[in-house]
């Protein structure tokens, strides 16, 4: 167990510190204990100064008894994240969502009042932290391309809907025919814009010996293409982050179930959870229609469950988190997809 515990609240421009020193308690946070507070400048400069200040604060107590939470915030987070991975100093980043509901009852909110409500969650959960690691240059720029393609992708829709949608006041009229023919103009750019995103993805992806075999395997099924398997490099950090487990993969993507059952009156069938993110389920249900019509694996697997009675949005969810299985079990195993795998399974 850590002596000193550091809470981090990240914004945009500063963060704000509250360091939690145990080291006199015998590793007990006593009741009314609000730790030392200061706020830093988010840049190199103020990084700097939070290891001055602690060390100082902490009376040059070891580094190694140290330990930095905070809450995942995108960027803002990544400078002091990187910086301290490189001192080799233990920093944990946590899903907000979680820290909250772990809060208990709580009145009032402040940067201050954060910083130290997320120390006491380090403290009280440090059995569960899972260290910082940073992400690779060419899986960082991989995200960068994989973004902002997915806002052009986006764009693009909105301008081919409305392209298409007419009134009965303006249709067939002068001001439509302008604004069909600058919306195919930018609908051009848009297909031409997408495209050189996805030939600068495929090249990070072959510049790099292991994401271009992780990408390679995870390709070779039929229904994972070059954005879904970008998806699944980006968001599990190459099949390192989640403990390379299916389950907790899938219920990131949204496509695990959970049932409810409590006592004698609530017994909820189960169902998917909306603590996911939308857009990953959204790409994974795209690859599952496509599986499902040319995978004959998936497509056999999807019939059966059809046979069976399920309805087919459970089975369609059933396909997304086979291939969710399959997917990591490639990444995982470095190992290409044999179709027909299931007449070489044991009958269970």
């Amino acid at each position: 167990m850590k002596n000193i515990i550091i809470g981090i609240d990240f914004s945009k421009e500063t963060f704000d510190a509250t360091v939690l020193d145990l080291s006199k308690t015998s590793g007990v946070l006593p009741s009314s204990f609000n730790g030392m507070h200061e706020r830093f400048q988010n840049s190199k400069r103020g990084f700097q100064q939070l290891l001055a200040w602690i060390k100082k604060s902490t009376k040059q107590e070891p580094s190694k008894d140290w330990v930095f939470c905070g809450e995942q915030t995108g960027k803002y987070s990544h400078g002091l994240c990187d910086f301290l991975f490189d001192k080799g100093l233990d920093m944990w980043i946590e899903a907000p969502l979680r820290i909250k509901r772990c809060m208990g009852i709580a009145r009032g909110k402040n940067d201050s009042l954060d910083s130290l409500r997320i120390a006491e969650y380090a403290y009280r959960y440090q059995d569960k932290m899972t260290t910082y690691q940073p992400v690779s240059k060419a899986i960082a720029q991989l995200k960068e391309l994989f973004l902002a393609r997915l806002k052009f992708v986006e764009q693009r829709k909105a301008l081919f809907v409305r392209n298409n949608t007419s009134t009965e006041y303006s249709k067939g009229s002068d001001a439509e025919k302008t604004v069909a023919k600058l919306s195919r103009n930018l609908i051009k750019q848009y297909d031409e814009s997408i495209k050189q995103l996805e030939e600068e993805m495929q090249a990070i992806i072959d510049s790099d010996e292991e994401i271009l075999e992780t990408f390679e395997n995870v390709s070779s099924i039929k229904g994972i293409s070059l954005i879904n398997a970008s998806a699944f490099i980006i968001y599990t950090n190459n099949f390192k982050d989640f403990g390379a487990n299916p389950r907790r993969i899938a219920s990131y993507w949204g496509v695990a179930v959970f049932a409810q059952d409590s006592g004698t009156s609530v017994h909820h069938p189960a169902r998917t959870s909306p603590l996911c993110s939308k857009m990953l389920k959204s790409l994974l249900s795209e690859a599952a229609v496509a599986a499902r019509l040319y995978n004959p694996d998936i497509k056999r697997y999807y019939n059966r469950l059809i046979a069976k009675g399920k309805h087919k949005g459970v089975a369609l969810n059933n396909v997304k988190n086979k291939l969710v299985h399959i997917i990591t079990a490639l990444a995982v195993n470095k190992t290409k997809y044999v179709e027909g795998y299931e007449c070489f399974r044991k009958p269970s």
